[in-house]
């Protein structure tokens, strides 16, 4: 389910740089982005293993990555929306463990994010907007550690997790000219399985053409979840730079 519901939102967009319709049009947009993330935390899977300690540069992520997909979209008609967010990370890399029992350890994760929820256009100007947000954030996460020798011999733990939680957010945009723009967002988990989540995104944009527009910024998401010896507390930041197509 999680893969089919992936592909639908291929059509959605969360990143706002949004062209101007009439209410009774629909209008689209969708961008494919690269996230130059970082990642930094707590991970753990079952035990006897010891949590371990992450601490991964985006160049190690580029170095050790195996597939990523970042796209997001949006569908709006009049004041109301459909956003959507995915990002897939099939990401190796090492890490450090507490004491001297294993000698460092091998990490390999596959995270699947997908966010999706619906926006209420706060205020009608031609010049600014300010969106509320409502959703679900969907998280699929497989972990696999490989501990090195140490005094203890060398293994191998792997688990996965799947849970949910609900958001609520703000979403902005401002004209700064015909061309340029700065947009924004902030969304944080209210309920659900995480004991947090939360995403922040602040950029600008430039509209190309009616159809084409180059979006950049920064982003960062934190993340913590744990559920027994399973354990994801994390945050990832970093600048984004995407191309929105706009229809």
């Amino acid at each position: 389910m999680f893969y089919r519901i992936n592909m639908v939102l291929l059509t959605l967009f969360i990143l706002p740089v949004t062209a101007i319709a009439s209410d009774d049009e629909w209008e689209f947009n969708i961008t494919p982005y690269l996230w130059g993330s970082g990642l930094k935390g707590d991970i753990g899977t079952l035990p006897p293993a010891p949590v371990v300690e992450a601490d991964i540069s985006f160049s190690d992520i580029m170095d050790n990555l195996d597939m990523a997909l970042m796209v997001g979209g949006e569908a709006r008609k009049g004041r109301f929306g459909l956003i959507g967010d995915v990002i897939y990370m099939d990401i190796g890399a090492g890490g450090k463990t507490p004491g001297t029992s294993y000698g460092g350890v091998d990490l390999d994760f596959t995270l699947k994010h997908l966010a999706l929820g619906g926006s209420y256009e706060l205020t009608q100007s031609d010049d600014y907007e300010l969106n509320a947000l409502a959703g679900a954030y969907i998280w699929d996460l497989d972990n696999k550690l490989g501990f090195k020798t140490g005094t203890l011999p060398g293994q191998s733990i792997s688990d996965d997790a799947r849970w949910n939680d609900i958001f609520l957010g703000l979403k902005g945009k401002a004209d700064i000219n015909d061309k340029w723009s700065v947009n924004g967002w902030g969304m944080t988990a209210v309920a659900g399985d995480s004991d947090a989540a939360w995403d922040i995104y602040g950029g600008v944009g430039y509209r190309y053409s009616d159809l084409v527009s180059i979006v950049g910024g920064y982003r960062h998401l934190e993340l913590d979840y744990d559920n027994g010896p399973f354990l994801f507390d994390v945050e990832m930041s970093g600048p984004v730079m995407g191309a929105t197509f706009s229809f």
